[in-house]
């Protein structure tokens, strides 16, 4: 067999490229979204995005334009997530709960984003400039199977980064920010076969990342998006692509934010956000340290398709994936800033580049991808087992132990359900294993299959066997009901003091909290109760237990609740109610 040329890389036959059939990749995304969804309540870090889509619900246009927790601006990002998340609280809200509703978003939009992958990479698959090399007896695999191979491996490597799945699968901004740059990626890649449809839905993902991301990101999209444009394969189109894709992926975003200007307070805050500054040393540590684990497998695959695909870098997958990569690195080098999904952001370049790094893998490379999987989930997945039977027996002792340390006063409960699709998860990842064994497929797909298939079982097993233990720990709901049943029906106002987003979210959902504006003065509006926290009133956690009396703001108050997660022992919320 002859050497690949330096300029292609590929040389493969129809067995590489035996099709995976798409009914069993439906059902692993299925498997993929839906755990993390259910059985369990409102956690921490989607406390605060949930609290704005249930503000703009229940509440007046100017909460859809202003997004805020009950009165508490929140102008850190773009309204387009909870604005989806809002809009499913509001159209479901005769089925669902608003929380499950919010949820139901998440899941569409998790969808979405694997379509849009998809139908991106296979249409860069099947373009001229990269397919294999034909073989001299020929057998080479057509242009659709080679694209549709490489677009069921993009699709398995989103499911298998573990980084996408932790951002994905909760009521804040990441699902959206996600899906908008796939609908950007998908815009760019159809605009090369259909450009009149492809400019429209490049226009729309542009302005989704200026609706849901940071400013200055935004701005990165907007010259890689020109970069993109005037790149030789847009050029032919690119007179009468430009105008629409810029005008209204610039013009949406535009319209919101001269909006927001005659609300001064919220427009301050939106300012005093935008900032210049080298990345800290911190931040460095922190991208160094996290990035890795974070995108793997993507990282190490999009590498091997940079080097061996660098004779060809002005390939239309080489130019979006390089370019989609540079627009977060640029963000975060300007700014210095980072923010929760800032990691995510450099997902969509990895995604595209490493389906085609994966193809020029040789077979002994590709091997240890699945034996690197194949010990790394089932030790996992026998570890949640572990867990789930000591927290039964209390064996072994030492799991036993840190089970109850970290959540004291956990009691475990047997739901069949759960336990069933456990068993039948972990089943069907021991069909996979003995599948790759004894088989020894050679389609490429197989080397990521594993990867996907390990991180779902997972993913299933902490949402079935763990989840109970897991929203002991992290639910906001038990606190929440514990504050209702405290608080008087007939209260209209209550003072949030020094009380952080997620908490003022969490507990309107629950506990129907009437809360005041933010910017209301404790001296202009007198409220009977203020909800505060131990470390607001400078206390410790054992000096605040109900019907102590405390003075502040220059008046007696007494404490007529306290309640904290189990995950935040040392800070309890507080209700205060005056003598």
């Amino acid at each position: 067999m002859k050497s690949a040329s330096p300029s292609n890389p590929l040389r493969l036959n129809r067995q590489d490229t035996t099709r995976l059939p798409h009914r069993y990749l439906v059902l692993l995304a299925i498997a993929y979204i839906l755990p993390g969804l259910i059985w369990r309540g409102l956690w921490r870090q989607e406390a605060e995005s949930f609290g704005i889509m249930l503000t703009m619900a229940q509440g007046a246009m100017s909460d859809w334009l202003f997004p805020n927790v009950i009165g508490a601006y929140v102008p850190d990002n773009g309204p387009l997530p909870y604005w989806i998340g809002a809009l499913f609280i509001k159209l479901f809200s005769p089925l669902l709960q608003p929380f499950s509703a919010a949820q139901l978003a998440i899941a569409c939009q998790d969808a979405l984003a694997m379509y849009f992958l998809w139908q991106a990479v296979y249409r860069l698959g099947k373009r001229d400039e990269v397919q294999p090399q034909p073989l001299t007896f020929g057998g080479q695999p057509l242009a659709h199977e080679y694209g549709r191979m490489l677009a069921d491996s993009a699709v398995l490597l989103f499911i298998a980064t573990y980084g996408i799945a932790a951002h994905t699968h909760d009521t804040s901004n990441g699902a959206t920010q996600l899906m908008v740059s796939m609908l950007w990626l998908f815009g760019a890649s159809l605009t090369l076969e259909r450009p009149q449809l492809g400019r429209w839905l490049w226009a729309l993902g542009l302005a989704g990342l200026g609706l849901s991301v940071p400013f200055a990101l935004f701005v990165s999209f907007i010259l890689i998006t020109l970069s993109v444009l005037f790149f030789t394969h847009w050029r032919d189109h690119s007179l009468h692509t430009a105008p629409i894709v810029l005008l209204i992926g610039i013009a949406l975003p535009l319209i919101w934010l001269m909006n927001i200007q005659h609300n001064a307070d919220f427009f301050q805050g939106w300012l005093d956000g935008q900032h210049f500054a080298p990345i800290s040393k911190e931040n460095t540590r922190f991208f160094a340290r996290n990035i890795l684990v974070f995108a793997w497998p993507l990282w190490p695959l999009a590498l091997v398709c940079l080097w061996r695909w660098r004779a060809q870098w002005d390939t239309p997958m080489m130019i979006l994936g390089i370019l989609l990569l540079l627009a977060p690195t640029a963000h975060i080098l300007i700014t210095g800033q980072r923010f929760i999904t800032s990691l995510l952001m450099f997902t969509p370049g990895f995604l595209i580049l490493a389906p085609f790094g994966l193809a020029t893998l040789n077979r002994g490379r590709a091997n240890i991808i699945d034996w690197f999987s194949l010990a790394t989930f089932t030790v996992l997945a026998a570890a949640i087992w572990m867990a789930w039977e000591a927290s039964w027996l209390g064996y072994p002792k030492s799991i036993y132990h840190n089970i109850n340390k970290l959540a004291p006063g956990f009691e475990p409960v047997f739901r069949w359900l759960p336990f069933i699709f456990a068993c039948l998860v972990s089943f069907a990842w021991a069909f996979l294993l003995s599948w790759r064994i004894r088989f020894e497929p050679r389609a490429l797909w197989k080397s990521v299959a594993l990867s996907s298939g390990g991180l779902v079982m997972v993913w299933v097993l902490l949402a079935t066997l763990a989840m109970p233990w897991l929203d002991y720990t992290r639910s906001y709901e038990r606190v929440g009901r514990s504050l209702a049943q405290k608080l008087p029906t007939q209260t209209t106002c209550v003072h949030a003091y020094q009380l952080s987003n997620a908490a003022r979210g969490a507990m309107y959902y629950y506990a129907k909290v009437p809360f005041l504006p933010e910017q209301s003065a404790f001296s202009q509006v007198q409220c009977p109760y203020i909800l505060t926290t131990n470390e607001a009133l400078n206390l410790p956690v054992n000096q605040v237990v109900e019907d102590t009396s405390i003075e502040f703001k220059e008046r007696r108050w007494r404490a007529a609740w306290t309640g904290e997660r189990v995950s935040e022992r040392n800070s309890t919320l507080v209700l205060l109610r005056q003598d």
